[in-house]
């Protein structure tokens, strides 16, 4: 009987303390977006404090400052670029395994899918 119930305990436990696990994302990641006119090389530097992100990404088109947030392994970010019609606000949602991460980008006219993995 205390075995089953120490099972339950450490099975409560396990499940109340799951939702809150964050993933690392933290550091410098290298960029692979496949864009319409081909691969764009992109870095991006992140900084994560419990669930909020922030940092910069840099690609051909500059550099441009993000906000996001993660939860669990699961990450969302957005930043503006400068567009020939103005600014072009761009949403990534993604997911982080370990050192790679792997998602899409939203550009409102369209999507693009990236991979990347964390700097050493």
């Amino acid at each position: 009987m205390f075995r089953v119930f120490s099972l339950a305990v450490v099975f409560a436990l396990a499940l109340a303390v799951a939702p809150h696990a964050q993933g690392n994302v933290a550091g410098a990641w290298d960029l692979s977006i496949n864009g319409p006119q081909g691969v764009i090389a992109a870095g991006a530097t992140l900084k994560q404090d419990g669930d909020k992100l922030t940092g910069t990404i840099t690609s051909p088109q500059g550099d441009a400052p993000m906000t996001g947030s993660v939860k669990g392994n699961a990450i969302t970010l957005s930043f503006s670029m400068a567009g020939p019609d103005g600014p072009l606000e761009i949403k990534i949602n993604g997911e982080v395994s370990g050192d790679t991460v792997k998602g899409m980008l939203d550009f409102g006219m369209g999507q693009a899918d990236f991979t990347g993995t964390r700097k050493k």
